[in-house]
């Protein structure tokens, strides 16, 4: 019944709103409207992350969601309204990450973590996404079915469009004294469409006057806290790549982009246009 709630009361806050909402500023009205225009939903959940670990009596829970809103106000509220065990919702805030498409759009992001020694689990399966902004609300509800993930299914990629993301919470560079070398580790997701395949990562540390191209491993399991394992692909059918370059102890900053071959296609995650950074033991 919740889903079809918030499906009823999108419709009908959106039925009430008028052209005099936006009559004190008609230059504001036409940029709104031409953004709106290329937006058929004002917010869409790209992706999402969870995952359970437990050892010797301490348990951890991380949820993590990305999603993307039509910027048609300055002032605005993103957040996921997620189920609970016991039935009632609870509403996470999401926070700015970056602008992007001209400032046409902006991605939003929150990691929500539970962790403690005998601790009980606190959210059920499903979600939705709310933004509001203007003084109305969008949901993206999948459709009327919500989404739902485990507390261990590991990445999930809402946006059909989306095929392959770098996992910038994975991604490191370090320095080794014992033989005074750089350790560039990487990790990336990746829709599973076809078993032949190839994922990468190309990368420069002087501003891309020259770039150097490393080949990435499957990961057909792979460890996210003690004892605990998640299968590749997993029930999204979503890939683990992994891999990492040793590289000169001088080369302490590193721009990057991830690019994901299959099926005569290539996708490319570059942080939507303005490539990733890491620097020397950091990470993203």
């Amino acid at each position: 019944m919740k889903k079809y709630f918030y499906l009823f009361m999108s419709l009908l806050v959106l039925s009430c709103s008028t052209e005099d909402d936006f009559i004190e500023n008609r230059e504001a009205e036409i940029t709104t409207n031409e953004i709106a225009a290329k937006n058929s939903n004002p917010v869409s959940l790209l992706k999402a992350w969870t995952t359970y670990s437990s050892y010797r009596g301490y348990q951890g829970y991380t949820r993590k969601f990305t999603v993307r809103v039509a910027n048609l106000a300055y002032d605005k509220n993103v957040s996921i309204y997620h189920q609970r065990l016991d039935g009632n919702w609870d509403e996470i805030p999401l926070t700015y990450s970056q602008s992007i498409n001209d400032g046409q759009n902006e991605i939003w992001t929150v990691e929500y973590n539970h962790g403690g020694y005998s601790i009980d689990q606190i959210y059920a399966d499903e979600f939705v996404v709310k933004y509001e902004v203007n003084g109305i609300t969008y949901w993206d509800n999948n459709n009327g079915s919500n989404y739902a993930m485990s507390r261990s299914e590991g990445s999930f990629f809402a946006d059909q469009s989306l095929q392959v993301s770098a996992d910038t919470d994975f991604v490191s560079l370090s320095y080794f004294p014992y033989d005074d070398k750089n350790t560039f580790n990487i990790t990336v997701d990746v829709r599973n469409l076809s078993p032949n395949k190839e994922v990468g990562v190309v990368y420069s540390s002087d501003g891309w006057q020259t770039q150097s191209y490393v080949p990435l491993t499957f990961r057909q399991t792979w460890t996210n806290g003690p004892l605990y394992s998640i299968q590749s692909p997993n029930n999204f059918g979503i890939e683990r790549w992994q891999g990492y370059a040793r590289l000169d102890a001088s080369e302490d900053q590193l721009e990057y982009a991830v690019v994901y071959r299959v099926n005569g296609n290539e996708y490319w995650d570059n942080n939507y246009g303005n490539n990733y950074t890491v620097t020397i033991n950091s990470y993203n």
